[in-house]
């Protein structure tokens, strides 16, 4: 009998999905360390529209 082929993903696909998780890690020391970078980004609050 032939032995089992694992079902291995891309290269490609971990490494996208680590540099992701990375990418989120990164965020939060920051967020931890450096909160008055993140303090004056747009968080997409509503704007009244002008009456013209």
């Amino acid at each position: 009998m032939e032995p089992k082929k694992k079902n291995k993903p891309n290269s490609l696909v971990i490494i996208l999905f680590a540099l992701i998780v990375l990418m989120i890690i990164i965020y939060f020391i920051l967020a931890m360390f450096f909160p008055t970078v993140f303090e004056h980004m747009n968080t997409g609050d509503i704007q009244p529209v002008p009456n013209k």
